[in-house]
């Protein structure tokens, strides 16, 4: 059966809701307007006849680096090698594009998605993760907290310390599994460079962390005000002071952030999780694979 590879175009945008709606609480219908507006990049769409059976978004998280999201594929149409023939279509997309990366995210009980990824060449470099989805901070639960009163060893970074930050993108305790990746609001990865991190500190999104004044770790937000939502996008410090992130919260909450988002390591999460129950209760979190294709120059 020949299958057709086209890019969305608004003209588009019903034919995708009615595969989305095959699928159980998808968020394709919150994310097709942006993803069809794309001037770099798009939604790619496989169609049988007039019928769509398959899409993918092909985003550009920097110029150097792509990243796939969003993938469906019809229930009737799966198995018929659909995912493995969209994605190398837009693999090869983003090297025509002079992307130096392709990455996505899967399940990693997704065996099928993982299959297909490794027979095109992808490999696990970013590792697993473990994403906490929009958290609810509330302010009762940060009063009652036994972590509520100590002091935090998280803190701003000052102007004059970007060097000390620029040291921890190579050198902190985790940086071998993190590998610099900076995790997005459109929940993707990208390399988190110099230039980020100084803008970061001019605008007050990294934190450092520190013990009787020597710096341990580093701390980068990304904030959203026009939604309440905080993403603590980037976390490299010892185990131990993970649980003095929680104090930060409280301030956060008082300049008017109301949900947070967390991309951690899987034995980061486990350590700070007591202290994120005790702040918000009981709260969703899934478990990824971080995948990436290094592409030829």
């Amino acid at each position: 059966m020949q299958f057709t590879i086209t890019r969305a175009t608004p003209a588009d945008r019903q034919a995708v809701l009615e595969l989305s709606n095959r699928f159980t609480e998808d968020y394709l219908e919150y994310t097709v307007d942006r993803w069809i507006a794309q001037e770099k990049g798009g939604l790619y769409l496989v169609w049988d006849k007039s019928l769509l059976v398959g899409c993918c978004s092909l985003y550009f998280p920097s110029s150097s680096e792509g990243w796939l999201q969003g993938m469906r594929v019809h229930p009737d149409y799966q198995g018929r090698g659909i995912a493995y023939e969209l994605n190398r279509h837009l693999i090869k997309q983003a090297e025509l594009a002079g992307a130096e990366a392709v990455r996505l995210l899967t399940s990693q009980e997704n065996q099928p998605a993982l299959a297909v990824a490794r027979r095109l060449g992808f490999s696990p470099t970013g590792g697993k993760r473990e994403i906490i989805f929009r958290a609810e901070i509330i302010s009762e639960r940060l009063d009652q907290n036994p972590y509520a009163n100590r002091t935090s060893v998280a803190r701003p970074c000052a102007a004059s310390e970007l060097n000390q930050a620029a040291y921890f993108l190579k050198a902190g305790p985790f940086f071998h599994e993190l590998q610099g990746f900076l995790f997005g609001p459109v929940y993707n990865y990208r390399r988190l460079t110099s230039n980020d991190l100084a803008e970061g500190i001019k605008n007050g999104q990294v934190y450092l962390f520190e013990d009787k004044e020597q710096i341990l770790g580093l701390l980068f937000t990304l904030p959203h005000l026009t939604e309440g939502h905080l993403i603590l996008s980037y976390i490299d410090a010892p185990l131990a002071s993970l649980p003095g992130l929680t104090p930060l919260f409280k301030t956060w909450l008082a300049r008017g952030y109301h949900q947070f988002t967390i991309s951690l390591l899987p034995e980061q999460h486990r350590v700070l999780k007591p202290a994120l129950e005790n702040l918000f209760g009981s709260y969703a979190y899934e478990q990824w694979l971080l995948m990436e294709k290094t592409l030829t120059p």
